[in-house]
């Protein structure tokens, strides 16, 4: 076991420190206190033969700006069409007052190829923050069985003083996706003790608890494959990704015709393993955005009409 997680933990560092999340370096209305995230820490969690939480956490610090997104993204000027046919089927939907919960299985599939993965968006508006997680299920191509989790979270606190910040955690077990969920509100609550992410991590960890309740009663049938797990934490990034959006209809000059999905995956398009957050993010807020900028134009900036989004 001490052979895996000192792979893990390499592989970690060097995902981390090797993230190509941005395009050339360009200011534009983007430059705010918001426009980066400080990839803190890289964790491998796992089990011993007595069922104790272990944790090796990594120290890394490394800055990631994602300033001027958008420039110059290969999503829009590409040409090239894609090949394989896509079908999503909802396979449970909730949603109450102040929370969500879905569960999609995804089927890629052309004349030579057919790969189904499964996805999970669990979103909770609070009185001081609102949190959004988006799990993606890789599967065996053979067998269909659960193989990885890949996760993303980010939890916007509605103090507006709050710097982006992540960590990066990888579980070392296979685990159902309750466990998993569990597994994650553990690591969470050793991390915050004695950190400055004390109140984000355990608002977060308060979240993956009451997740890994609702997975068990509420998607038994899906909580039976066991897979290890990468999961990205961060910290209020939806004024990043609102800045961007503007950025992307405003000085780019498009957006307003194509729709938000598409919107939000060109805006997403260049932020290699945490595309999925962003859009996550994106989405909510997009018709807001797209809204206020044809009352107010483009002249308001991407300050001010984020902030009229409320997402600044």
């Amino acid at each position: 076991m001490n052979w895996r997680r000192t792979a893990f933990s390499l592989f970690l560092v060097a995902m981390v420190l090797s993230l190509q999340l941005i395009a050339a370096s360009q200011a534009m209305a983007m430059s705010t206190n918001n426009a980066s995230i400080t990839f803190r820490r890289a964790v491998v969690a796992w089990y011993d033969d007595k069922g104790r939480l272990q944790m090796n956490v990594t120290w890394i610090n490394k800055v990631v700006n994602f300033t001027n997104l958008t420039k110059g993204c290969p999503l829009y000027k590409s040409n090239v069409t894609p090949k394989v046919n896509v079908s999503i089927v909802t396979l449970y939907n909730m949603s109450e007052r102040h929370e969500q919960l879905l569960f999609f299985r995804l089927n890629f599939y052309n004349s030579t190829f057919n790969y189904t993965m499964y996805a999970l968006v669990y979103r909770a508006e609070r009185s001081q923050y609102n949190f959004t997680l988006v799990t993606r299920i890789f599967t065996d191509p053979k067998t269909g069985a659960y193989r990885a989790y890949l996760t993303g979270m980010n939890i916007a606190p509605d103090d507006k003083k709050s710097l982006p910040v992540g960590d990066v955690i990888l579980t070392a077990n296979n685990l159902t996706l309750s466990q998993y969920y569990w597994t994650l509100n553990r690591v969470l609550m050793k991390l915050k003790k004695h950190d400055e992410t004390r109140w984000i991590w355990g608002r977060s960890a308060f979240e993956l608890r009451h997740l890994s309740h609702l997975v068990r009663l509420k998607l038994p049938e899906y909580n039976q494959g066991k897979a290890a797990g990468m999961t990205i934490t961060m910290d209020s990034l939806k004024c990043t990704v609102c800045q961007a959006l503007v950025f992307l209809i405003c000085v780019g000059q498009v957006g307003e015709t194509l729709g938000c999905p598409v919107d939000c995956a060109l805006v997403c398009a260049e932020w290699g393993y945490a595309s999925f957050i962003c859009v996550g993010i994106c989405l909510p807020i997009c018709e807001g955005v797209l809204g206020l900028i044809q009352v107010y134009g483009c002249d308001k900036g991407a300050g001010l009409i984020c902030e009229y989004a409320g997402a600044c």
